[in-house]
């Protein structure tokens, strides 16, 4: 989750989906959910299928040393971890390890990166070169959450290019892909998820030449999903259940109908990402494969945020991951986050999306065993 201020944060992350009361319908336990026209039609090219990974965020006062990362990780079976930043110790802590890492190139070095191949030549030479042939090194992300910011936006692309072009002159294209996180604030409508277009102030300028160019380097869309931030703007539209991932043995099972599409919903995650798919489909581009880099649920909020707590980040959290061992979608999550992050500002609930507390213990169990 990237960290702005306040003010411009809630800017960014209003998930206005409005789902009026009556077209939620309960409905008999049926075998399945039945999902969306997005994943679950094709594999990652970050990982080739359902996989569970984690955030390593480090705005925390009492964090474990990088060194101590890998036996935390691999005590919570998870084999993916996605960084905000490029720090050699990180890397090196997860040499030898099986635990694939996803980097991320800070926001101020994008402009000057979109027009110098050199400097983008020098980050790779740096900060992955030494590194590559022990630590599985996956993707790099130029940027973490900067399409609507102007400053950042109109220079994204052209950073982009030139990472790809630096990896590739290092012939390692192939086995490190080059892409971006988004939030779901760059759609201006998502709700029906057939309807779901991006904001006209960036959608042909910036993500339109965005998309091409993964589809051209076989590199997926990196999307931050937050059911969490969707059920809190529209409260009380969507029921806390359907927000959670409901049981699929409820009897009282609610679902939600597409009126344009007739596809079926049994969470608030599936439409989320159905309305990605539809935006893509909206610029005239095929599907592009996603990866959702960020979702979570916060266990602790400000006072009146009840649905903040340590149960519901649980059986989210919980449900999440059997809603992609069923094998039903093939969408690669990172979890957000691995540590709460006390030094965050803002908002309480900033500070407590960790599985574990600071000083490295765990909130709650979580089976992720077998990993996947």
């Amino acid at each position: 989750m990237i960290f702005f201020p306040r003010k411009l944060r809630l800017a960014l992350c209003r998930f206005l989906f409005l789902f009026p009361s009556v077209y939620f319908t309960f409905s008999p336990f049926f075998p399945g959910p039945e999902i969306g026209t997005n994943y679950g039609r094709y594999g990652s090219n970050l990982g080739g299928g359902s996989v569970i990974g984690i955030n390593y965020g480090r705005y925390g006062s009492n964090l474990p040393p990088p060194e101590s990362l890998p036996s935390l990780v691999n005590s919570l079976s998870i084999k993916h971890v996605k960084t905000f930043d490029m720090d050699p110790r990180i890397t090196k802590s997860f040499a030898n390890t099986g635990i694939t890492l996803s980097l991320c190139i800070p926001n101020d070095k994008i402009p000057s990166l979109s027009t110098n191949l050199t400097e983008a030549e020098s980050i790779i030479r740096n900060f992955v070169l030494p590194y590559h042939k022990n630590t599985i090194i996956t993707s790099i992300s130029v940027g973490n959450e900067v399409s609507l910011l102007p400053q950042f936006s109109t220079h994204l692309v052209s950073a982009m290019v030139n990472v790809h072009r630096a990896i590739k002159r290092y012939r390692l294209h192939k086995k490190i892909k080059v892409s971006t996180t988004h939030s779901l604030a760059i759609l201006s409508r998502r709700f029906p998820p057939s309807t779901a277009i991006f904001h006209k102030s960036i959608s042909e300028s910036v993500l339109k030449p965005l998309i091409r160019f993964l589809q051209r380097t076989n590199s997926p869309l990196m999307v931050n999903v937050y059911p969490y931030l969707a059920y809190k703007q529209s409260f009380p539209s969507i029921p806390l259940d359907f927000a959670l991932f409901q049981p699929m043995n409820s009897l009282k099972r609610r679902k939600y109908t597409d009126p344009y599409s007739g596809i079926a919903y049994t969470n608030l995650f599936d439409i989320m990402l159905d309305s990605v798919d539809s935006a893509v489909k909206s610029l005239g581009l095929p599907k592009i494969p996603v990866v959702v880099s960020e979702i979570g649920w916060p266990s602790i909020g400000d006072p009146g945020e009840v649905a903040a707590n340590l149960e519901n980040a649980r059986v989210f959290n919980q449900r999440l991951i059997e809603h992609l061992r069923r094998g039903l979608s093939k969408v690669p999550v990172y979890i957000f986050a691995l540590f709460d992050e006390d030094q965050k500002t803002g908002a309480a609930v900033e500070k407590h999306w960790g599985l574990l507390y600071g000083n490295g213990s765990r909130k709650f169990d979580l089976n992720i065993s077998p990993p996947i």
